[in-house]
């Protein structure tokens, strides 16, 4: 049977996080268009893109939560997430956070941020 969703595991700069709710991987680094031409004909554009993903996660415990500092959002971030059901290991390498982070008081959940790369891969198990 084909398998898909579950659970996942995140590693942001080499700490795992718990994941909350789904993640969106977005893994295209190029998208194409295509229009017509005023007579008809077609033509196609491409536009390149960063190979990106959106997360949710808890924050983790005090000793490992990520401190949202200016110098830390500015900085190159490698993450790891691995679709643990269906075997799949997505790597964004020296990446950039994209977004504002959004901290829930109440589940300690981190919402509205995206790691988006030039250097995507992912391998299946």
């Amino acid at each position: 049977m084909d398998t898909k969703g579950g659970r996942y595991t995140i590693k942001i700069g080499g700490t795992r996080y718990s994941g909350r709710g789904k993640a969106t991987i977005k893994p295209a680094r190029a998208v194409p268009k295509a229009e017509a031409n005023r007579d008809g004909s077609g033509y196609r554009t491409v536009e390149p893109k960063l190979a990106s993903v959106e997360l949710a996660f808890d924050r983790g415990p005090d000793d490992d939560r990520i401190r949202w500092t200016e110098g830390m959002l500015l900085d190159d971030v490698d993450v790891t997430f691995r679709e643990d059901d269906v075997g799949v290991t997505h790597y964004w390498t020296k990446g950039s956070w994209n977004g504002e982070p959004s901290l829930d008081s109440d589940t300690g959940e981190v919402s509205g941020m995206s790691v988006m790369s030039d250097q995507y891969r992912s391998i299946a198990a």
